[in-house]
């Protein structure tokens, strides 16, 4: 029981820490309240590169929105329900989602000698990992919900 809060705990703070860290950038860079000194002004393809970072940080950010809904289902000790499998399902597809995205959009970087920065500083392993750990939950949720199916033949069995 100590680790599901400890795990709940970690989710909760992960994700408010990376909300808080997008609502600081969404207020600051934008309205321009950040002075950045010895920078060109964006052009078109940096802002649509820039567009493509916030929109994979938006998919990473609902991957682990519903990472915490699955979480608090943990707690409550009803780990064989439907919504944990969809919650796993959703949260696994959404950082493989952000994952591919990442690396797409690094590999066309690299194809086309663009200066493409990513919102991390990581270029390979980063995109990487959310791809591993989102095809895990994907594979999991597969696995929980052939348990359950299990589970309901046995209990209609006795």
């Amino acid at each position: 029981m100590k680790n599901s809060i400890l795990f709940k705990s970690l989710i909760d703070i992960f994700f408010f820490i990376h909300v808080l860290g997008l609502i600081a950038i969404l207020f600051k860079f934008p309205l321009g309240l950040i002075e950045v000194k010895n920078i060109e002004t964006p052009q078109i393809p940096d802002w649509i590169i820039m567009a493509i970072n916030a929109f994979v940080y938006f998919i990473f950010l609902r991957g682990l929105f519903f990472l915490r809904k699955m979480a608090r289902i943990f707690l409550s000790q009803n780990n064989f329900s439907k919504p944990v499998v969809n919650y796993m399902k959703i949260c696994g597809n959404q950082f493989v989602y952000a994952g591919l995205i990442s690396i797409v959009m690094l590999l066309i970087g690299k194809l086309l000698e663009l200066n493409i920065a990513p919102i991390y500083k990581s270029y390979s392993i980063t995109p990487i990992f959310l791809l591993i750990v989102g095809l895990f939950f994907v594979i999991q949720s597969r696995t929980l919900s052939l348990a359950i199916n299990l589970k309901n033949e046995n209990d209609l069995v006795v």
